[in-house]
């Protein structure tokens, strides 16, 4: 087992326990599989990805010392990805996507309610006069 690896498993553990998260619960979090996080902080899984570093990070709520520190720990994966202080690319633009999908879903939203309100009115008896 790396010094790198057992490092990262090791302030993965702390962190997350730190956090009062079981395993299953930051996997939920951060999107991962239980057993991806398993894996990590046993040093099983020697080679998480830059993405894997920053969606933990996020999911632990680090602060930008520790989120430095986990980085760090897995030295050679932010060093190809660059510091992961921003969402990486795909991430931001699924935000995009789905913040677009809320806007259209929104005004469809208002063309339902218009249109069955239009429609009540319209088979509604008129009051007599």
């Amino acid at each position: 087992m790396a010094s790198q690896s057992t490092a990262f498993s090791t302030l993965l553990k702390r962190f997350r326990a730190r956090a009062f998260l079981t395993q299953a619960k930051l996997a939920e979090r951060a999107g991962l599989s239980l057993d991806a996080v398993n894996k990590l902080e046993r040093g099983e899984r020697q080679t998480p990805r830059c993405d894997t570093v920053y969606l933990l990070s996020r999911a632990l709520k680090l602060n930008a010392q520790d989120q430095q520190a986990l980085e760090d720990a897995a030295r050679h994966y932010t060093q190809a990805c660059g510091q992961l202080t921003t969402e990486p690319s795909y991430i931001a633009a699924l935000l995009t996507s789905l913040t677009e999908m809320n806007a259209r879903q929104a005004a469809l939203i208002d063309v339902f309610v218009a249109t069955n309100v239009a429609a009540d009115a319209a088979a509604s008896p008129r009051p007599i006069r």
